[in-house]
């Protein structure tokens, strides 16, 4: 069942019928056998020019941080073992949205006091809601590449924002730490520097790099055994939250609450009242 993007989802106005909408695609990703979704986005739309905008909830840090919530609501649930709920990953932490260029995945330059009243709000409040886990920008905030970000990372996300679920890179950006932003040497000096600042499991779609070389820094002790402890625990909290090891095989039986009729008017729903009539007035 498809639902309108979140700038459209924005547009309704309706953290109750976000809620419902979130609720539906959970008991349905479920059915599909994912327990996990890389979702909601919480990044702010400020720039026009980012071609991601569509995504986000708009540009007011209290609508995104609303409906953020009941996004997270929706989709956890009261009980996250259930065939009706999965986990949530917030993204991008944080700022992954106001690049100066406009481009994709490329650097931002936002002041702290800017980064606190706009951009971190919105998660703030979906961790207070108890979003499982979050996933970090690709991009570089400030000069510093957003997956060795301590401060962001550890200082505000765990030691200020009380978030107690695990950190997930973005696509391959372990590796890119080496190829893109070059502020390692290679990849294991890449691990090293990303798990340090606070990242707990690598999104690395083809090989076991990531594992190989965090192994070799915890034996030669440039990774210490109470991090790698550390990671391990929220990752396996969450799978537990999740029923994983009571019940780790899809239940083939939810395929019949997939694509249901009132599901169906939900998104018919969603789709009338997120329609905006755009007007150009004394344009030339």
């Amino acid at each position: 069942t498809l639902f309108p993007q979140q700038i459209g989802m924005a547009a309704t106005w309706n953290p109750e019928l976000m809620k419902r909408s979130s609720e539906i695609a959970a008991i349905e990703t479920r059915a599909a056998g994912i327990p996990w979704t890389f979702s909601p986005v919480l990044d702010l739309g400020r720039q026009p020019l980012w071609p991601r905008f569509w995504e986000t909830f708009g540009e007011d840090p209290y609508l995104a941080s609303v409906l953020g919530v009941a996004f997270v609501r929706g989709m956890e649930g009261s009980d996250l073992a259930s065939d009706s709920h999965v986990a949530t990953s917030l993204k991008h932490y944080v700022g992954y949205s106001f690049p100066l260029t406009g481009r994709d995945r490329t650097p931002a330059w936002i002041p702290e006091n800017y980064l606190r009243e706009y951009f971190i709000p919105p998660f703030a409040a979906a961790i207070k809601a108890g979003a499982r886990t979050v996933m970090v920008n690709s991009g570089e905030i400030n000069g510093v590449a957003g997956h060795i970000n301590h401060h962001i990372l550890t200082e505000i996300l765990r030691d200020e924002l009380k978030f107690n679920g695990f950190v997930v890179s973005d696509w391959e950006d372990i590796k890119k730490l080496v190829t893109i932003w070059r502020v390692a040497e290679n990849e294991k000096e890449a691990t090293r520097l990303g798990v340090m600042a606070g990242i707990d499991m690598s999104m690395v779609p083809n090989d076991y790099s990531f594992s190989d070389h965090l192994i070799a820094l915890v034996k030669e002790g440039a990774v210490p055994q109470s991090r790698i402890d550390e990671a391990v625990r929220r990752i396996l909290l969450v799978k537990f939250e999740l029923g994983l090891f009571e019940k780790p095989m899809p239940n083939a039986a939810l395929k019949s609450k997939v694509g249901l009729p009132e599901y169906r008017q939900a998104s018919l729903q969603a789709a009338r009242e997120s329609m905006t009539l755009l007007k150009n007035t004394n344009s030339l």
